[in-house]
């Protein structure tokens, strides 16, 4: 393991498919996340959004439990979590399906489309 993962790893949660770094986000992964992300409802979903996703626990813990044709966007205000839950992402099995964008959700209907 090179010495940025050991480091990571220090820094953050191992779930059974996957590691969240949280070292850059002001809230880090703790119990109500988790159980949120266990609890929250994800049958005959087509689509997710994650609303202030910091480390980008809520969108890889969806992207886990839904089938491989759900896409979750996750949207975060703070440009370093933003950052993180990218990695995050990234690092999972997960990558292709998760999407994270640094933006202020208000914003984001202002947009031509108004899609994400």
């Amino acid at each position: 393991m090179s010495q940025l993962k050991a480091q990571l790893r220090r820094d953050g949660f191992t779930f059974k498919q996957f590691f969240v770094a949280h070292d850059r986000c002001a809230m880090k992964v703790g119990t109500d996340g988790i159980l949120l992300g266990a609890w929250a409802p994800v049958a005959g979903v087509k689509r997710i959004l994650d609303i202030g996703t910091g480390s980008g626990l809520l969108a890889l813990m969806l992207a886990q439990r839904t089938d491989e044709h759900v896409t979750i966007d996750a949207v975060e205000l703070d440009a370093q979590a933003a950052g993180q839950a990218s990695e995050n992402a990234l690092e999972s099995p997960w990558a292709t399906r998760i999407k994270v964008e640094c933006a202020d959700v208000l914003a984001l209907g202002t947009r031509a489309n108004g899609a994400l």
